[in-house]
């Protein structure tokens, strides 16, 4: 009994999954079929595709520039700022107590920059091929009249010396021409009308074939084009999406950077005013002056302070355009300062 319900159980399962397999035939011979039967419309709709996937990545990119334009603005603003007052008025009241401020040595020139992109890459609309076919088409019509013609006149052996002949013997000469045509070379029963209508027939079959030749292999050429496009196109929204995602990078530290300057503003402004307190108090610095132990590790905390922002705003947050490692470990360096400074505070 266990057996047969078993049975029972994979004979319905197989059932179930009869019309999915059956369903995903379908779908891979339907495109197969659309590719075959209507190659300019899967061409065209391919190129429109690679466009939508260029031009969408492109916009990304546009929009993460802007977005670090801005902070970039914000930055150098907050930076200049920042070094025109609280830093300038702590490094001037240090002097003033006689310590000796040791400034931040700058490694390498200070680089704010992007990469350039190395190659705009631009989705090229495909011609159908039919005003070419068409050219074509009329030239192999024009080439077949004059074949046949040029046949006629040799069998009929007549001679056409083409600097003197004139309208008046090319007209001459038409009558045994459609003539012979219209005896299909020579046997009876043809006439001019016939030889006309074979001739005409004639030059409208070559066109109408090189035509529909050269459209055919333009529409396979087409579809061949579009699939190179759209895989061309994918391979640039990748590169595009490494971009994005490096000007991101730089855009978050940048804004990172803009906070933590900040907070050392707000601690300087109050190392400022203790400073200030012990020039009030104790005076300037001179030979025999001996400042308070108190005074002179506030010095000392100022000159540290001082320092970390100093490394963090004079690193180059960019190198080759894409952000600098160093830049990130004087941030890192700078939070530890500004952490270890509340930590002392408030413990």
């Amino acid at each position: 009994m266990d057996n047969s319900r078993e049975e029972i159980d994979k004979v319905v399962q197989e059932k179930k999954s009869e019309p999915q397999i059956e369903e995903q035939v379908v779908e891979e011979s339907t495109l197969h079929e659309t590719e075959e039967s209507k190659p300019v419309e899967t061409a065209q709709e391919l190129i429109e595709n690679s466009k939508e996937l260029v031009s969408k990545a492109n916009t990304e990119v546009e929009e993460c520039k802007m977005g670090v334009s801005q902070a970039a603005e914000a930055f150098y603003e907050a930076k200049g700022n920042f070094n025109n007052t609280t830093f300038k008025s702590c490094e001037t009241l240090l002097e003033k107590l006689g310590f000796n401020y040791s400034s931040y040595d700058e490694l390498e020139p200070f680089e704010l920059s992007l990469s350039k992109d190395d190659e705009e890459f631009s989705v090229q609309d495909i011609s159908s091929g039919k005003f070419t076919g068409f050219l074509l088409a009329l030239l192999a019509a024009l080439a077949t009249v004059a074949g046949l013609v040029y046949l006629a006149l040799t069998k009929l052996n007549i001679t056409i010396d083409p600097k003197t002949v004139t309208p008046q013997i090319a007209m001459e000469q038409i009558n045994p021409v459609l003539n012979w045509i219209g005896t299909f070379g020579g046997h009876t029963g043809g006439n001019i009308t016939i030889g006309a209508i074979i001739l005409g027939f004639s030059a409208l079959m070559v066109a109408w074939l090189v035509y529909a030749i050269r459209v055919n292999l333009k529409e396979k050429k087409n579809l061949h084009i579009a699939k190179e496009t759209l895989e061309k196109s994918k391979e640039y929204c990748i590169t595009k999406e490494d971009c994005k995602r490096e000007i991101q990078k730089i855009d978050a530290h940048l804004r990172e950077v803009t906070q933590e300057l900040s907070n050392f503003d707000t601690i300087l402004n109050e190392k400022a005013a203790t400073l200030k307190r012990i020039l009030h108090i104790e005076g300037a610095f001179d030979e025999d002056k001996e400042y308070h132990p108190s005074s002179k590790k506030t010095m000392r905390e100022t000159e540290k302070i001082m320092q970390g922002i100093e490394h963090l705003l004079n690193t180059a947050v960019t190198k080759e355009g894409k952000l600098n490692f160093q830049s990130v470990q004087a941030l890192h360096n700078a939070r530890a300062i500004y952490a270890d400074y509340l930590a002392r505070i408030y413990d």
